[in-house]
């Protein structure tokens, strides 16, 4: 069986030399007749038979040295799971030619890239299925809480104003809870979502303090935005810069100390080729050991251990969606004086980035 497949794939290189005899032949009889001389039949037989002679010799010893892998390779292709250690039992073969050898290196390749990415699928599937599960869980208590005011005002047969604005904040931290789930959710689809485009930082800043207003009057908490010019304008994606903004917004909000009039300040400066955007509070701040594991997926660290509703991915959103704009952000902090978020933009990281996705 493996000699029919051995010599079928070899048809091409024996009819080659048969036809390079048989010229050979014609050649050297020619060359005798114009010397008046004439080539035996008998001298003819014996070219053609010592050259089929040593190509059968050439061929079987080419065969004898390719037949373990051959047969290795057959029994392989014939099995449907493939695994590392089929590349491993036709390297064990004992691959005979270069080309036997380069596919097996190419199979080494595969199937490491292959694995490396059912490690990357698989730690992908592990998050969102850890997330899934905390960000059901802490969605249960807005829902419970809503659920309990509701009752509370059926009972008093109308809902008071303090009930209402208790609902609205139960309802706020829902859909900031579903924003998030959605955020993550097409992290993994970024390049198809990603529209790169000329943004004024001032206003969609302005956007983002506007759209928590409402948070600010109620923690009396006091936004100052201080830019050195009036329009500052940058190229990134205005929907996830958009988020992350909000984000550390809202972590601003979260962990500044709540009816103290303090502030929470936004910095815009152009310097040269690159804006910078500050985000700090006057908050609890971050303790060192914690500073460099904050944007790791699920962290909660201290401060999230004192924020039950903390899930330790708003911060690991944050620093996804930079990477994949381009991005730098930096993060420094003191304990009881608060934290700053720096966003970095420049005019090539988000063309250089763009290029990879």
């Amino acid at each position: 069986m493996f000699l029919t497949f051995y010599l079928r794939e070899r048809i091409p290189y024996i009819l080659n030399t048969l036809l390079t005899i048989g010229i050979v032949t014609l050649i050297a009889g020619l060359s005798l007749r114009e010397q008046q001389n004439s080539l035996d039949v008998s001298d003819i037989f014996y070219m053609i038979v010592i050259s089929l002679f040593f190509l059968s010799i050439t061929i079987i010893i080419d065969y004898s040295r390719q037949r373990a892998f051959l047969k290795r390779l057959y029994t392989q292709s014939q099995n449907t799971s493939f695994s590392y250690q089929s590349v491993e039992a036709l390297r064990a073969a004992g691959p005979a030619s270069i080309q036997q050898k380069l596919w097996i290196t190419l199979l080494e390749n595969v199937h490491e890239q292959y694995m490396n990415d059912l490690d990357r699928y698989q730690h992908a599937q592990s998050q969102h299925f850890h997330f899934t599960n905390q960000w059901v869980h802490h969605m249960k208590t807005p829902v419970s809480v809503i659920s309990l005011l509701i009752q509370e005002g059926k009972n008093e047969h109308s809902l008071s104003k303090d009930v209402l604005l208790d609902i609205e904040e139960e309802n706020e931290r829902f859909r900031h809870g579903l924003d998030m789930m959605l955020h993550v959710a097409r992290l993994d689809h970024f390049s198809v979502d990603l529209q790169a485009k000329k943004i004024d930082l001032v206003s969609m800043l302005r956007q983002v303090i506007n759209q928590e207003k409402r948070q600010f009057i109620k923690r009396k908490l006091y936004p100052t935005l201080i830019t050195s010019h009036d329009e500052i304008f940058v190229y990134s994606d205005e929907k996830w810069i958009f988020v992350v903004f909000h984000q550390i917004l809202i972590n601003a909000l979260k962990y500044s100390p709540q009816y103290e009039n303090k502030t929470i300040t936004i910095e815009i400066n152009k310097e040269d080729d690159q804006s910078i955007v500050s985000i700090s509070d006057e908050g609890i701040g971050i303790p060192d050991h914690d500073l460099k594991r904050i944007f790791d997926p699920f962290f909660t660290g201290e401060n999230g251990r004192i924020q039950k509703e903390a899930t330790g991915m708003g911060l690991y959103l944050v620093k996804e969606i930079c990477q994949h704009l381009g991005h730098q952000i930096n993060v420094t902090s003191s304990v009881g004086k608060g934290t700053t978020f720096s966003i970095h933009f420049t005019s090539k990281t988000l063309h250089s980035n763009m290029t990879n996705l």
